[in-house]
């Protein structure tokens, strides 16, 4: 096989959480343009098949929206189960759904704090959980998890966020070493600062945004299309011996 042929995902199925916006969304793109099918997952049922519907048109490829909330357990058994019907397998997994509360650590809520491990990181192990008893069983597959930079360091206002976040690098390297056996590869993908719906926010404030550019020494915010191309490698058969790995995708932020 050349080895262009090998990043192909022609014949491939995935399923995306969170895929309805963000960097989710892109990675759904990219693994459709890849040529595989995909099931993308949100809470939000217009948005869901409005963002469907956009990826069909542009891409051409099965697409099928589930509505799910990764809070849920029950939420999250369903979507697998759907996807399965649908597609008959599940080849490739990506756990982008996460929320981010921007709070001292003395100001925020018990249930703030819930929801944050809940979205970002139970929602990513049960998911995990799920859908790897069917990659056991097929002897297959590719699992992407998302951390952040904030894996690895850290800005105030960011306590337990950071820590959802670092325990996921942890629960990515354990499922790698548990799972290797079966031809599953489990890798996190580290994104730094991008234009994205959730960093609106900050981008509003002038200073806030000048003072994220003088962390990142390529001298700007990452644009969400860059992150396609690194979920289409880790999906694909071009990096199996790739596992256990936490790629960061930040601009340079975390060299300095």
């Amino acid at each position: 096989m050349k080895v262009l042929e090998k990043f192909s995902l022609k014949g491939k199925t995935a399923l995306i959480t969170g895929g309805t916006s963000g960097l989710g969304k892109e990675m759904a793109k990219s693994l459709l343009e890849a040529g595989a099918e995909v099931a993308i997952i949100g809470k939000d049922e217009e948005k869901g098949v409005k963002v469907k519907q956009e990826l069909i048109e542009k891409t051409g490829q099965k697409t099928i929206y589930i509505k799910g909330d990764v809070r849920k357990s029950e939420d999250i058994e369903n979507f697998v189960k759907l996807t399965i019907e649908n597609f008959g397998k599940i080849d490739i997994l990506i756990t982008s759904a996460g929320i981010n509360i921007r709070k001292n650590a003395e100001d925020l809520t018990i249930e703030e704090v819930r929801d944050l491990f809940d979205t970002n990181f139970f929602g990513t192990w049960y998911t995990c959980k799920i859908v790897g008893k069917h990659m056991i069983e097929r002897r297959y597959g590719r699992i992407i998890t998302i951390g952040s930079i904030l894996s690895f360091v850290t800005i105030p206002g960011r306590s337990i966020y950071s820590s959802t976040k670092g325990a996921i690098i942890q629960l990515t390297k354990t499922l790698a070493v548990e799972w290797a056996k079966y031809n599953i590869t489990v890798n996190c993908i580290c994104p730094g600062v991008f234009n994205t719906p959730i960093n609106e926010i900050i981008f509003k404030d002038p200073e806030i945004k000048k003072s994220f550019l003088e962390k990142i020494p390529v001298g700007r915010i990452g644009n969400p299309e860059e992150i396609g191309p690194l979920a289409v490698f880790l999906s694909s058969d071009a990096c199996p011996f790739i596992t256990g790995s936490a790629i960061l995708i930040d601009g340079g932020w975390t060299c300095l």
